[in-house]
């Protein structure tokens, strides 16, 4: 099973770039976050999840996403545990706040000679708010990222306007993000980007997150939605990010709890 308690913490050094990068050029990335073993573990369930998968009956969009999968964590108590890495709060918390969620967390694996869902051009926020920040993207990847397999291409600093840009602008100045196996890669979700196209004869994986505010409603009720199984062994920062901390409550009794057991905890934003 991964753990991440005997992490090394980022450097400040390291965090103050990180920031400026993500304020600025809107996205940046941390090289060696997870090791070669632990991608090569994630790989091999990504791989088999994948394999078990079948569109929902009547739904394009379930088979549009077929190599995006959104319950991962449900199914692999290690996809979990990438919430419970320390590193993890360091990259996202000055940009949303101590108390941030998780909004969604979906696979993205681009098949040899083709590609997925995210190949077109999008933001994964629709909210345009100088200054500031109500989501970001944050991809883990388990495979090196080159200019053959379909490595994430953006459009850096356009987290500043609220305009779309066009295709031709999008590929004159676009960048194409080349990057290690085990690299964390943050960007504004308000960027645009697009996933490119994989030329290779091998599949190309990773695993995303997108990071919110912890007052925005998230993509699933994720605290019902993973099992107990899987969710009752995480520690208390991944059980925040699953939203144990922003519950509603569903009757009075529930509502007038004493303050150290609320569903949803105060000073929150």
């Amino acid at each position: 099973m991964l753990s991440f308690r005997e992490k090394k913490l980022i450097s400040n050094k390291q965090i103050e770039e990180h920031n400026y990068h993500l304020r600025t050029r809107g996205y940046s990335l941390i090289p060696s976050f997870l090791e070669h073993e632990e991608c090569q573990l994630l790989k091999e369930s990504l791989s088999l999840q994948l394999d078990e998968f079948k569109p929902i009956s009547g739904s394009e969009r379930s088979f549009l996403d077929k190599n995006q999968l959104h319950d991962l964590i449900n199914r692999d108590l290690n996809f979990a545990r990438l919430l419970e890495d320390p590193r993890l709060h360091q990259a996202i918390s000055p940009h949303l706040g101590e108390h941030w969620i998780m909004y969604a967390a979906t696979s993205s694996s681009i098949p040899p000679k083709g590609t997925n869902y995210s190949a077109r051009l999008h933001v994964d926020s629709p909210r345009f708010s100088p200054g500031y920040v109500f989501n970001l993207g944050v991809i883990w990847s388990l495979d090196e990222y080159t200019n053959d397999n379909g490595a994430l291409e953006l459009l850096p600093g356009s987290h500043h306007d609220p305009t779309e840009p066009s295709l031709e602008l999008f590929e004159k100045n676009k960048v194409k993000v080349l990057c290690e196996a085990g690299t964390l890669i943050v960007f504004n979700a308000r960027v645009f980007h697009r996933t490119g196209i994989n030329t290779t004869d091998k599949w190309r994986h990773s695993m995303t997150l997108n990071a919110c505010r912890s007052f925005m409603k998230q993509r699933m009720d994720w605290v019902r939605f993973i099992p107990p199984s899987i969710s009752e062994k995480l520690n208390k920062q991944a059980r925040r990010l699953i939203g144990f901390d922003t519950r509603l409550p569903s009757s009075l009794s529930e509502f007038f709890v004493p303050e150290t057991e609320r569903l949803y905890k105060s000073n929150q934003g």
